[in-house]
């Protein structure tokens, strides 16, 4: 017999209504409107549900009374730490932890009717409760995900053991409603590839807003993926899909083979994409390609790209190889501290450059920065520092590093500058954060892409305007990487032909030309002497 690991039942649980009809009149006084209390008040029920016995058929129906208004708290509780820095901030982790204990109690509900079933119990929709099984899970993994959390192999556990129960009872492409979309139809089958494919789209390299697109698009190209129990051919020797079903991770392209193993067949959404890519080019818009009427083309493309290397291509070989390394590096993050850092001196508007002194040097050396305690009337206060992390490994091109402890305290997202200085260098080096991850201990775990070229700390402003100067940083051409001459800018910076001077030793205008790259609090961008 399956075990589906339901709560335990309590005598001394005394939930609100034992039955439909009373769950229904419950739900009328429930005030939604007030998220906070309504989420609360969810919370309580359930657990004192879930320790109530009850026929497994009645708990079914009260759980479905209970789904829509469990996912409207749910969706409106999340919007206070969704988008925010990694790691949360203690309120906003509190909200995190409410809504993972939201999923976790309402899927109990599921978990007794399905153990029930498993134990022979009738009167229930096997295909129905399944499902909602595998959507349970899978909204806690995208919760998850937003605050980029590190994902429990449990989960991944409990998601396989819901989908090879409705495999083995027959009902794994059966349809049943949509948890959501009133109307719609979908099955075991599809929701459980909407889950993998999703983890496969490498959720710590998205942004939540990046992750909402994904995860919508899933919702009408899943049902175009089919699972087997043998290989599906591949394009170009690529190593075949596959998922454990008695394993404790998601899908992947590593070596597997047994009687749990299933295979996915992605042939049509590799046509689709490809389709896609191409008539974005083409100057089709997204949302006549149902990506959505609220998304632009260079981002559809872009993100249309990204799931095809991660989900149609094997991602297991790396054009840069990786290596262990050990030690510790100095890191400061956004474009202030980085150009403070860069330049070893305090941003001066007006001023030009001048040549650090000694004791400027020996500061640097000890303390990570210049002491702000010098008397320079010119010059204002600053107080920006260095966190030490661990490094980890590294390529010609990236670093995987770690923090531990509680004395760091700052908060970085997906696309967010870096300035980093590695063990036994002199200089820093300018990098963006690729992916983020959060332990269960609350460390920090980053991998970041350094950006070509040694940078120089400049002052930028834009031609013809009021402005003031604002900080900005030169990395000069590389051409062994084919890399051109570029202006990292603030956020929002950027104009195509915009002319802006240039302030170093000297005055140079420019004209911006072309975004290479843009992050979180950044603008990668080409120029042209003006």
């Amino acid at each position: 017999m399956h075990n589906f690991d339901p709560p335990d039942l309590r005598p001394d649980a005394a939930p609100g209504f034992t039955d439909p009809s009373g769950c229904a009149k419950w739900l009328q006084a429930l005030p939604l409107i007030n998220v906070v209390p309504a989420h609360g008040k969810l919370l309580g029920e359930l657990r004192e549900l879930n320790g109530y016995s009850l026929a497994p058929a009645e708990r079914l129906k009260m759980m479905e009374l209970l789904r829509e208004p469990v996912t409207f708290v749910q969706k409106e509780y999340s919007k206070k730490f969704s988008s925010r820095p990694a790691p949360l901030a203690n309120s906003e982790r509190a909200v995190f932890e409410g809504v993972i204990s939201l999923w976790d109690a309402f899927s109990g509900g599921y978990r007794h009717c399905l153990h029930a079933a498993a134990g022979g119990a009738s009167g229930m929709n096997l295909a129905l409760l399944c499902q909602r099984m595998l959507w349970c899970i899978g909204e806690k993994l995208v919760a998850l995900y937003e605050a980029y959390r590190e994902i429990d192999g449990r989960d991944w556990e409990a998601l396989h053991r819901a989908y090879g129960f409705a495999e083995e009872r027959g009902v794994a492409a059966q349809e049943a409603a949509h948890p959501v979309r009133k109307g719609k139809q979908t099955s075991c089958v599809e929701t459980y590839t909407q889950v993998l494919l999703l983890d496969l789209a490498s959720p710590s390299k998205l942004t939540p807003r990046q992750i909402e697109l994904v995860s919508g698009w899933l919702e009408h190209w899943a049902n175009t993926v089919s699972l087997s129990r043998t290989p599906i051919a591949e394009e170009a020797a690529v190593p075949p899909l596959a998922v454990d079903l008695v394993g404790g991770a998601g899908a992947s392209r590593r070596a597997a083979e047994g009687e749990a193993v299933r295979y996915l067949d992605l042939s049509d959404i590799r046509k689709g994409l490809r389709r896609r890519v191409s008539l974005l080019r083409k100057g089709e818009l997204p949302g006549t390609l149902g990506l959505g009427e609220d998304v632009t083309a260079a981002l559809a493309e872009s993100l249309l790209i990204m799931l095809y290397r991660r989900w149609c291509e094997d991602q297991q070989s790396r054009a840069m190889p990786r290596r262990s390394v050990a030690g510790t590096a100095k890191i400061c993050s956004g474009m202030p501290a980085v150009h403070y850092f860069v330049t070893g001196r305090p941003f001066r508007p007006r001023g030009g450059s001048r040549e650090l002194s000694k004791a400027e040097h020996e500061q640097i050396a000890t303390l990570g920065r210049i002491a702000t305690h010098r008397e320079d009337n010119s010059a204002p206060a600053v107080d920006f520092v260095l966190e030490d992390w661990q490094m980890r490994d590294e390529s010609a091109s990236g670093l995987r590093l770690e923090r531990t402890g509680s004395e760091a305290t700052s908060r970085l997202l997906v696309g967010q500058l870096l300035g980093i200085r590695p063990p036994d260098t002199k200089g820093f080096l300018l990098c963006t954060v690729r992916w983020l991850s959060v332990s269960s201990e609350f460390d920090l775990r980053i991998g970041v892409q350094i950006l070509p070229g040694v940078p120089v700390g400049v002052a930028v402003r834009p031609i013809g305007g009021p402005a003031e100067p604002t900080q900005a940083l030169l990395l000069p051409a590389m051409a062994a990487l084919k890399a051109p001459e570029t202006l990292v800018l603030p956020v929002g910076w950027f104009k195509p032909q915009r002319k802006v001077e240039i302030l170093s030793d000297g005055a140079l205008q420019l004209q911006l030309a072309a975004v290479v790259e843009r992050g979180a609090d950044f603008e990668r961008v080409t120029f042209e002497k003006a």
